[in-house]
């Protein structure tokens, strides 16, 4: 179950990268390229890999914290993405929302590195 509900996230995340992309290439303004990347690279990419993980070794799927890292995943991917288009549409004062997020990136990453690690 979790697996899905990463999976179902990460091609969402997809959909508005690509939706703000298209933005992007209509109105010839590519200031939001970082959170743009930000967005695809955390939203689709890493959410479907650690999809892709937790439904290929369902053991680690149903802890605490495999649930906490679904949450967390969201939490920075929406909190990245907004900070850094805040900050690149010239609005510096939200850069520690940008901070905090990148923060918990790297918790939410390391809590998943240890899921895997402990049970390898």
């Amino acid at each position: 179950m979790l697996a899905e509900k990463f999976i179902k996230s990460a091609v969402i995340y997809l959909i508005i990268g690509l939706l703000l992309g298209l933005y992007m290439a209509m109105t010839q303004d590519h200031s939001q390229i970082p959170a743009h990347a930000h967005l695809n690279l955390l939203g689709w990419v890493t959410m479907a890999l650690m999809g892709l993980v937790y439904k290929s070794w369902p053991p680690i799927s149903v802890s605490k914290i495999a649930a906490l890292t679904y949450w967390l995943s969201h939490i920075s991917v929406i909190g990245l993405t907004i900070g850094i288009g805040l900050i690149y549409a010239g609005y510096p004062e939200y850069e520690p929302i940008a901070a905090v997020s990148s923060i918990v990136v790297l918790i939410n990453v390391s809590l998943f590195a240890v899921l895997v690690h402990r049970n390898l």
